[in-house]
């Protein structure tokens, strides 16, 4: 496939996704319910923590990690700073300010303004708070842990296998705790040790379910759309593959083996 080519699906994929989302945030308004979503694992459990550190003084633990704004990362640290806001935005009742912290310096001023929008009490640029990486800004989290006593941490973005250290210690004081990293090694430990954990594009969607925005929602909706278009389409092509490679199947039973399989796959998404 050549430049060209990519370049022009790249543009109608872009155009699809664009129309899709406004189509779906007008249709979404003009519902009073609930639009139905995919549950996230520990995204009901955030509204209880905002009210356990709003009752009891405890400030919300936002982290994230190493995760930079230019490059590749920056789609990453967007979605992070969106779902941060929405989980801010939801805690403003409470008398004192999340904690936001990072360990690169291109964030800091992301966090700032994370804050800045979120927190209209104001004078809340203290809380954002930079160490450095790896070893070192664990350390420094488990520390400013012992001291701030969070209500709960919530760590979306870039970690390694120092969240281990973050996640032992949240864990020794009673703190819960939901983590995501963009890493492997990360996410490996956040699964293992985390109270709860988001996992691949469930970043991505984590936005929309704490926000109480319909266009939100329907960014979700629409989401949820692609990744079922790209898992059918992944079905069909691997179908296809295994059609030529055992010639003697009958392109009627292909066609019924792949329908049992997206039923299936429907059925257990539902379920889920």
């Amino acid at each position: 496939m050549d430049e060209t080519t990519v370049q022009v699906y790249s543009v109608l994929f872009v155009a699809i996704t664009v129309v899709l989302v406004y189509t779906a945030r007008f249709f979404g308004r003009r519902r009073a319910r609930r639009r139905l979503q995919r549950q996230l694992a520990g995204i009901d459990q955030i509204p209880l923590w905002i009210t356990q550190g709003i009752e009891s003084s405890m400030p919300l633990h936002l982290s994230f990690g190493a995760t930079g704004v230019g490059g590749d990362q920056t789609p990453a640290a967007l979605a992070e700073a969106e779902f941060f806001h929405h989980v801010i935005g939801r805690a403003k009742a409470s008398d004192i300010s999340p904690i936001v912290t990072m360990s690169a310096p291109a964030t800091v001023p992301l966090g700032q303004d994370l804050l800045r929008r979120a927190w209209p009490q104001g004078n809340s640029f203290s809380r954002v708070q930079w160490y450095p990486p790896d070893l070192a800004y664990a350390g420094a989290v488990a520390a400013s842990a012992a001291a701030e006593e969070p209500a709960a941490h919530i760590m979306a973005g870039r970690f390694g296998a120092e969240l281990a250290l973050m996640l032992e210690s949240a864990d020794r004081r009673g703190q819960p705790s939901l983590a995501v990293s963009e890493r492997l090694d990360g996410q490996a430990v956040a699964y293992a040790m985390a109270d709860h954990v988001l996992i691949g594009e469930e970043l991505f969607a984590a936005p929309s379910a704490v926000s109480e925005d319909g266009g939100g929602r329907a960014d979700a909706v629409i989401l949820d759309v692609w990744r079922g278009l790209i898992i059918l389409g992944a079905t069909v092509l691997l179908m296809l593959e295994f059609s030529k490679q055992l010639p003697l199947l009958s392109w009627p039973l292909v066609a019924a083996v792949a329908a049992v399989l997206i039923v299936l796959g429907a059925f257990a998404y539902r379920r889920r």
